[in-house]
C-alpha cells in the first residue's frame, strides 16, 4: 500500500512538471513582458523549457536571430537557470549554455562566428571600418551588477582588412587570448599570420578604468600601402615598431 501511495505521488510529480515544461513559450512572454518598449521578442514558437524565437529588438536594432533553446533542469541543484542556446541566423552562429542567479549571469562553452561588422553592429559600433572572419570560445564569462568578472576564452579575427582606404587594406589573421587575473581582464593579441605584425594587451580593472599598450610594425613583404598608413601613426621605435597606447574609463 505504502509502495502505490510512493508510485501514485511520483506519477503526479511528474505529470505536473511536463505540465509546467510543456507551457507554451508565448503564453509566459504575454505575461510576463517587460515594461520597458525598447526590447521587443517575435516569433515565439513551442513550449518555454525547449522553444525558440525568430528575433530579439533593442531600440528597433535587431540584436539575436532564429535562436532555439533547452532548458537544463540539472543546473537548478546549483542555484541557477540555465538554457542551452544555438542558431543565430545570418547575423552570427551561437552555441553554448547561458545561466542565470540571483547574483550573475554566466557563459560557458559558448562559441560564436560571424562577420566583424555584423558582429561589430550587434555591440553597436555600426561603423567599424573593418572587414574581416571573427569566432570566439568563451571558456567562461561571469557578469555581475557591478561588471564583467571574470572571463577566460579566445577570440580569433581573419582575413581583416582596414576599409576607409581606397580599395580594402589587409592587415591579416589576429589572435586575442582572454583571461582574468585578481589586478584586471586582461586581453592578449598576436598576429600568426598577414602582412601586419602585433603584439601587445590591453586591460580593464575593477574600477573600470582601462589601458592599451600594443605595438604594430609591416612584416617583410608587406604592401608600401600598409607601410605609409602606418607611419601615418607617428613615429616608430628603434625596432620598427609603432605603438598604440591608450588609457580611459568606462561609463
Amino acid at each position: 500500500m505504502i509502495a502505490r501511495k510512493h508510485i501514485l505521488w511520483a506519477a503526479g510529480a511528474v505529470f505536473l512538471l511536463t505540465l509546467i515544461a510543456n507551457v507554451p513559450a508565448a503564453l509566459l512572454y504575454a505575461a510576463f513582458k517587460p515594461q520597458s518598449a525598447s526590447v521587443q521578442v517575435y516569433g515565439l514558437q513551442g513550449p518555454w523549457a525547449a522553444g525558440q524565437l525568430s528575433g530579439i529588438t533593442v531600440k528597433n536594432r535587431l540584436v539575436a536571430q532564429d535562436l532555439r533553446w533547452r532548458f537544463q533542469p540539472g543546473w537548478l541543484l546549483l542555484g541557477r537557470a540555465s538554457l542551452w542556446l544555438e542558431g543565430g541566423g545570418q547575423l552570427a552562429t551561437l552555441q553554448g549554455r547561458a545561466s542565470a542567479s540571483p547574483l550573475a549571469l554566466r557563459l560557458s562553452d559558448f562559441r560564436i562566428a560571424g562577420e566583424v561588422k555584423r558582429l561589430a553592429a550587434l555591440a553597436n559600433f555600426s561603423y567599424l571600418p573593418v572587414s574581416g572572419q571573427a569566432g570566439a570560445q568563451i571558456d567562461s564569462l561571469i557578469i555581475k551588477k557591478s561588471g564583467i568578472d571574470t572571463i577566460t576564452g579566445r577570440i580569433d579575427l581573419r582575413g581583416l582588412a582596414w576599409t576607409l582606404a581606397r580599395e580594402p587594406l589587409p592587415l591579416g589573421d589576429f589572435q586575442i587570448e582572454l583571461l582574468t587575473t585578481p589586478e584586471a581582464l586582461i586581453a592578449k593579441i598576436s598576429s600568426p599570420s598577414g602582412p601586419l605584425e602585433a603584439d601587445g594587451e590591453a586591460r580593464l580593472f575593477p574600477d573600470q578604468r582601462y589601458e592599451t599598450d600594443i605595438r604594430v610594425r609591416p612584416k617583410p613583404g608587406a604592401s608600401e600601402m600598409l607601410k605609409n598608413y602606418l607611419r601615418s601613426l607617428g613615429p616608430a621605435d628603434s625596432e620598427g615598431y609603432q605603438h598604440l597606447r591608450q588609457k580611459g574609463q568606462l561609463k
